[in-house]
């Protein structure tokens, strides 16, 4: 069944059509003139279309004349010159003026996000389109293409805005220190006899609400209207007055930030209480004079002088700093992107080492019974699809697009060609001898070198033959797929030994053999003994110059039993047969040769 949804979602993904760039990724010109084209195109065809796409015809229209006269957008925006402060009242006019661009930024910036999340949407929806020819699939890519150009164009815009607001801060950071602020003796009385009208407000608002859930249950319409009209009315003054004291406030604060008094703290953190109370939006003041706090009276003091606040400010000002980008890669990577994309590589790494050791090593009953080479082939594949999945969650951490890396699997294809070939060679011999299972770890082997040992490790790359003498050899997986490899133990690990031996001209041959055979079984030598159809056996084989020559054929094990114990080996049956021809009294003959002299006469 999932070779089935497999194959389904191949065949799915292969038909699905992709993003097309060249509706942006070219110059203006021709943008330019490629939209002409289409709109010519489609202006031609489009009353010999059906009601339906005869509508998406014109939707198609709409959509390059706006992408035409998005290309005809240039950020002609100029940002005003930022006076000389010398006065209070001037430092606060460029506060306000200062909040007023703040929040023009922050209309594009929200402008930039809404069309980011269009974007995505856009690419799920092209993704599951399958004809490019379609007017509906051109459509959406047309539209694709606009928000990218949008964002283009927004993208350039936010970085100038940040430029002019930062120096903006800079400028009203250093007037403070030239300015001359003359503190208003009234001051205090303005701010009080606007918090009475306030409280006064405050009042109002409360007996309206009254009188408004009075007329909702009368159900007295008129009466609903006019305390509707009144509440809104209320709302604008109560804003209004909001606005007021805070700017009163902040009269009050300047002098006391620029004499980097101690008593601004308090102050300060009055005006935050008022404006948290009310609920009134001044983030973009906050973080103004939070920054100008911080330049002018230190991180330090403020710190000590704010408590709670000051700490908070500390972590996201930290916060800001370490998701600064420092690479100019994408969007930039931050000092956070990278603690993260090492931080996810040790802990992927750690986990895929534990596993591949895990699994090698298991003891568990489930794994126990499985051959080595099955648990070697789960460990390693485990592994790299581990480091794979930690590969693609590091650069998602950074925040790097994978769709950019066409671009590198593009070069790494060329390189492949030239460089790599040998290494994608052994790599995907690797995977053929991981699945195809010809040769396991465990498996006694001789490749045409001569060399002969057991295999340690299969690798992706290369494998490791342990030899007799326990020296390590790695051959790259290529030599083991492309030439003729002697397994051993490719379909069991039992083999048969040819103990050669001989006896002199002479000697009773089936005493010999009887002898051989009933000694073996009651020797200590470790061979199949259980198997009829191995049972070992004493062959003829030649009639020598100087001896008659037999073999004893016997059954082994290359591995060791569920015991540890191992067969014998080659040494262990001539050491055994010799002992026994020479415990019996069988001659055993050396080579010789008879010379007679003739003397002639």
């Amino acid at each position: 069944m999932k070779y089935i949804l497999l194959f389904l979602f191949l065949i799915s993904t292969s038909f699905a059509i992709s993003i097309d760039k060249t509706w942006y990724e070219n110059t203006n010109e021709e943008l330019t003139k490629l939209y002409s084209t289409q709109t010519t195109k489609i202006s031609s065809t489009k009353n010999d279309l059906s009601p339906e796409n005869k509508e998406q015809a014109e939707y198609q229209i709409l959509l390059l004349k706006k992408l035409q006269s998005t290309l005809k957008d240039e950020n002609t925006f100029v940002f005003k010159d930022i006076d000389e402060i010398t006065t209070i009242d001037k430092y606060i006019d460029q506060v306000k003026e200062y909040l007023k661009t703040n929040d023009e930024f922050d209309s594009i910036k929200n402008e930039f996000d809404e069309n980011s999340n269009k974007i995505n949407l856009l690419e799920e929806q092209i993704d599951k389109l399958t004809n490019k020819e379609e007017i509906s699939s051109v459509n959406s890519q047309l539209l694709y293409a606009y928000y990218i150009l949008k964002n283009r164009q927004n993208k350039s815009t936010i970085d100038e805005y940040t430029k002019y607001q930062t120096n903006f801060k800079k400028i009203l950071l250093d007037s403070l220190e030239t300015a001359k602020f003359v503190v208003n003796p009234t001051l205090q009385n303005r701010i009080d006899k606007s918090l009475e009208t306030f409280n006064d407000l405050i009042k109002d608002e409360k007996k309206l609400s009254l009188s408004y859930d009075k007329a909702k249950i009368t159900e007295n319409e008129t009466k609903i209207k006019t305390l509707d009209l009144q509440i809104v009315q209320l709302r604008n003054d109560k804003s209004k007055l909001i606005n007021q004291i805070v700017y009163l406030k902040i009269e009050e604060l300047l002098p006391l930030l620029k004499e980097k008094k101690s008593n601004y703290f308090e102050l300060n953190n009055s005006l935050q209480l008022f404006i948290k109370e009310h609920q009134a939006n001044y983030d973009s003041l906050n973080e103004l004079f939070k920054y100008l706090s911080r330049e002018r009276m230190g991180v330090t003091k403020t710190t000590f002088a704010d408590t709670k606040q000051s700490f908070l400010d500390i972590i996201k000002y930290g916060w800001t700093e370490i998701n600064n980008p420092i690479i100019p890669i994408g969007d930039g990577i931050s000092i956070l992107a990278i603690t993260k994309f090492v931080l996810i590589f040790i802990f992927g790494f750690s986990v895929a080492t534990f596993y591949k050791k895990k699994i090698t090593h298991a003891t568990s009953n489930y794994l126990r019974n499985t051959s080595i080479a099955t648990r070697t082939m789960l460990a390693n594949l485990g592994y790299y699809f581990l480091v794979a999945i930690t590969f693609v969650f590091g650069l998602k951490s950074v925040g790097i697009d994978l769709s950019s890396l066409t671009i590198l699997v593009g070069a790494l294809s060329v390189g492949i060609g030239f460089g790599l070939q040998n290494i994608v060679s052994n790599f995907i011999s690797g995977i053929i001898l991981i699945f195809e299972k010809s040769i396991q770890v465990g498996h006694i082997i001789e490749i045409s070198s001569g060399v002969r040992g057991k295999v340690s490790q299969i690798n992706m790359r290369s494998s490791v033959i342990t030899t007799f003498d326990n020296i390590d050899i790695i051959i790259p997986n290529s030599t083991l797929i492309q030439n003729n490899v002697i397994n051993l133990t490719f379909s069991d690990d039992i083999r048969r030994l040819n103990v050669p031996f001989g006896i002199a001209y002479g000697c009773d041959i089936d005493n010999v053999i009887e002898i051989i055979l009933e000694n073996l079984r009651n020797s200590s030598l470790m061979y199949i003994r259980n198997n009829p159809e191995k049972a070992p056996k004493v062959r003829m084989t030649m009639m020598g110059t100087s001896s008659i020559d037999f073999e004893l054929l016997v059954w082994i094990s290359e591995n060791p039993d569920e015991n540890g114990v191992g067969s014998s080996n080659m040494s262990d049956f001539l050491i055994f047969v010799y002992k026994t021809l020479q415990n019996n009294n069988i001659e055993i003959p050396f080579p010789q040769m008879d010379i007679h002299i003739r003397k002639e006469k």
